[in-house]
């Protein structure tokens, strides 16, 4: 008799592990499959992926990154009140986790769609962290030049846009300034101009002599990074129906990259960068290979 309580207690015990086990299995899977249908556009799909593995117990870092995603997938959607309420779920309920500063970004992309200049600088500025401005800094300063150009602070804007140059010279942002020598928006559109100039020198000897003194450094796209295999597998191969023939993944030490190419030039490189940003709407950038 007195074993039937032991008996109980460690039933109730399996019970609670295969339950917990069983939250992790949707989270992760929930998770994926979020992931993979944003990097499909199929935006719906990912909101409702994400809203899924938040029915589960996750620390508040996991559940900050859902309500982020699921922001992000509004966004695109032009379902602007439901981003901004997700993005604020993490400024009033996630403050402390990794994600609050990428809250802070949507939120101030938002509202210069909305053209309230004013609102999205304040957000813009509030996202620089130490931490944040180290990874992403060269990004957030670009956007806060141009909402102050859009405010008329010409001074403001390129007091942003000098730091870039100084404090992110090899970033994508610095590079796009170079060439465009203005706004983020001035920046974007001056290469494509340039795109059929350059595709037309694209000889492997003349463009090698340009190249600062190396002959045997190759350069590529990086459009994407990625922990799933699967995931950039398939990102890659959409790449390839668009268009982009060149692209392929390559295996780190944390994870799976999705690149583009294998250029003798930056300017190469570069011109292909500028159409899969135009194309994928994302924040492509030409490595080293």
């Amino acid at each position: 008799m007195n074993s039937i309580p032991k008996i109980i207690r460690k039933l109730r015990t399996a019970a609670a592990l295969l339950a917990a086990a069983g939250c992790a299995l949707v989270f992760g899977g929930e998770m994926d499959n979020g992931e993979s249908y944003f990097l499909q556009k199929q935006y719906g799909r990912a909101v409702d992926c994400y809203r899924k593995a938040l029915e589960s117990k996750l620390n508040d870092n996991n559940r900050a990154l859902c309500w982020l995603m699921v922001g992000r997938s509004y966004a695109q959607l032009g379902h602007y009140e439901d981003a901004r309420i997700s993005f604020m779920n993490i400024v009033n309920l996630y403050s402390k986790t990794d994600w609050l500063p990428e809250a802070y970004v949507g939120l101030g992309d938002i509202n210069f769609k909305a053209k309230k200049y004013s609102e999205a600088l304040k957000h813009y500025r509030n996202s620089q962290t130490a931490t944040f401005m180290n990874r992403s800094g060269s990004r957030v300063l670009l956007k806060i030049a141009k909402t102050q150009r859009n405010l008329g602070n010409k001074k403001e804007a390129a007091d942003c846009e000098a730091r870039i140059l100084k404090e992110y010279p090899k970033s994508l942002e610095a590079r796009l300034l170079m060439k465009g020598g203005g706004t983020s928006s001035q920046a974007e559109s001056a290469p494509v101009k340039k795109t059929t100039q350059t595709t037309s020198s694209s000889s492997a000897s003349k463009p090698a002599a340009k190249s600062s003194g190396n002959s045997k450094t190759q350069f590529a796209v990086q459009v994407s990074y990625t922990a799933k295999q699967d995931l950039a597998n398939k990102y890659a191969a959409q790449l390839k129906k668009k268009g982009f023939s060149k692209a392929y993944v390559r295996k780190g030490t944390k994870g799976y990259s999705v690149l583009i190419g294998n250029y003798a030039t930056k300017s190469e490189a570069q011109s292909v960068c500028d159409k899969v940003r135009k194309s994928e709407k994302n924040d492509s950038y030409v490595i080293s290979l």
